[in-house]
């Protein structure tokens, strides 16, 4: 539809400000955040449609099945042993992943994706919130413009197909 066209296009615009690509402080390591994001896109999707007929429990097992090997592709070429307490934050880290999933799964079978949908936005802010906290990075300006037009055309266009899909029923 148009309105889903013009919705990816904002996302685009909102994407490139927060990458900024023409700036010198870009580097190809900015597009694995992009890459995250499309992977996680194909995940809630696949978990929007896989709800409707698979238990929560049943969609976390295939994702730590398919994720873990994946994950520990990309630890490899770092890869130190972890102490003890590293191993405990590790399944501490683990099991807090496996319950948010398991949330994120039954939210999907439970609700229409329309409504568990804006609750993903929190995420931006709690991930800035963390990287502050911890780090001691604080976003640019870019970032909260760049973000705002991302979640506005994504709340526009799931309003506008809500109001469609009213307007058939």
């Amino acid at each position: 539809s148009r309105a889903r066209i013009l919705a990816t296009l904002a996302g685009f615009v909102g994407a490139m400000l927060i990458l900024a690509p023409w700036t010198d402080e870009f580097s190809w390591a900015s597009l694995l955040p992009v890459a995250a994001a499309l992977f996680w896109a194909g995940y809630s999707l696949l978990v929007r449609y896989q709800a409707a007929s698979e238990s929560s429990h049943t969609i976390v097992v295939y994702l730590l099945i398919f994720s873990t090997p994946f994950n520990a592709m990309l630890a490899l070429p770092e890869w130190q042993w972890p102490t003890e307490t590293q191993w405990l934050l590790v399944a501490a880290s683990g099991v807090l992943s496996a319950l948010a999933q398991m949330s994120i799964a039954r939210a999907y079978s439970v609700a229409e994706a329309s409504f568990v949908q804006p609750f993903d936005f929190a995420k931006l802010p709690m991930n800035v919130l963390a990287g502050w906290l911890v780090f001691g990075w604080a976003p640019p300006g870019r970032l909260w413009l760049g973000a705002a037009i991302i979640i506005g055309a994504i709340t526009l266009l799931t309003h506008l197909e809500q109001r469609a899909h009213k307007s058939v029923s």
